[in-house]
């Protein structure tokens, strides 16, 4: 994809979602890298195990990360006498050169995202939603497959899950999602869910037992390795080295109707010079867990493009780069560390032994196979 020339130069197109505006009453909120108590904050997480709001909402700083448990430290501003504003705004983490209107990338694009986020298979509230947490100061993007395969020609109507990320803590956002519903009168009708495990906030569709569309969003990820809690933060480059794959670091912002690439890589990667998919694991963790996770989804969409034209070779040589101790790595955190990687497995590998499973593992090196052998349950 040729994108030379095309950085983002002010002043931006218009908003898909109107009247996004900054903070409209109160203080801005808290950044990672901003200062409390004399230490670097690094992000949030939520200490409610379900329908949280945003007095479960907890600031992490420096140190905190070595921590058996999560602290009890509020994140409204006017909690943090000692708040000292040395954090970025996530505009100012990335270059212009990597953002970028739509039509100058694709011509048509920007009706695709505005299909897509209008259309009817997403669920009305969203746009209410994202300008409720703008009004707050928090900034959204859509995550995911959405503008990775929009990106790729995919219409609207071909999108099945809806990802939002952004620098709201996990209760703020089930909190407003819940004062939006209310407002629209249909709270009943789009039920919330929670995952303490993974901060992940949900919000399903009344179709979704019918195969509609439910919103899914966590914060910008944060990569704390080894930490005991999970944690979001509003850094959109470590969000990018948190992912996967570099093709799902891609952001919309509907706001400012701008793609995102924040590592460089993602766009180029989407179509390299002979028009194949390039899967280049994004992550730069060390953790074990991540790296068995990243394993998993990668195998999922190595064997859901079977039929592109793909250059796997960064992926399958990333696999056979992984420490040969890794599975004992992952033994040391117990048994809940490998149901959880059999769940992931679950979803992403669904039937392991299979010939194209197989086939697929062949160049992944031992230890790939090693992992997914312990995953599969018949196996362990």
């Amino acid at each position: 994809m040729d994108r030379a020339g095309r950085g983002v130069k002010p002043p931006a197109t218009a908003s898909v979602v109107p009247h996004q505006a900054q903070a409209t009453s109160g203080a801005a909120p808290i950044l990672s890298g901003d200062t409390v108590e004399g230490r670097r904050v690094l992000g949030f997480t939520c200490t409610a195990s379900s329908a949280p709001t945003a007095d479960d909402d907890q600031l992490i700083l420096a140190g905190d990360e070595f921590a058996d448990r999560p602290p009890r430290r509020g994140t409204d501003p006017a909690d943090q006498p000692s708040l000292v504003r040395t954090g970025r705004q996530p505009d100012e983490q990335i270059r212009h050169a990597r953002t970028h209107h739509p039509d100058d990338l694709h011509p048509g694009l920007a009706d695709r995202f505005r299909g897509l986020l209008h259309g009817p298979r997403t669920p009305p509230f969203t746009s209410d939603l994202i300008e409720y947490l703008a009004g707050s100061g928090h900034r959204t993007w859509l995550s995911g497959g959405a503008p990775r395969d929009l990106l790729s020609g995919a219409a609207p109507d071909d999108i099945k899950d809806l990802d939002l990320t952004g620098t709201t803590p996990a209760g703020a956002f089930t909190e407003t999602a819940r004062q939006v519903l209310d407002l629209d009168g249909t709270c009943a009708e789009h039920p919330q869910r929670f995952s303490p495990d993974t901060l992940v906030c949900t919000v399903l569709d009344p179709l979704a037992r019918t195969g509609g569309p439910s919103l899914d969003y966590r914060g910008l990820g944060l990569g704390l390795d080894g930490v005991s809690f999970p944690a979001t933060g509003t850094d959109l480059l470590q969000d990018s080295r948190q992912r996967d794959l570099t093709v799902n670091t891609l952001l919309y912002d509907p706001a400012r109707n701008l793609v995102v690439d924040p590592s460089g890589d993602a766009l180029d990667d989407l179509a390299d010079g002979g028009g194949r998919l390039r899967l280049v694991p994004a992550t730069t963790s060390a953790d074990p867990l991540v790296r068995a996770e990243v394993l998993l989804r990668g195998l999922k969409f190595l064997l859901r493009w079977h039929d592109r034209e793909l250059d796997d070779e960064p992926l399958r040589a990333w696999a056979r780069a992984l420490p040969p101790d890794l599975p004992a790595q992952l033994d040391r955190r117990g048994e809940l560390t490998w149901d959880r990687l059999r769940s992931l497995r679950a979803q992403c590998v669904p039937d392991p032994r299979a010939p194209d499973v197989r086939e697929t593992l062949r160049g992944f090196g031992t230890v790939a196979s090693e992992i997914l052998t312990r995953c599969d349950g018949a196996g362990s």
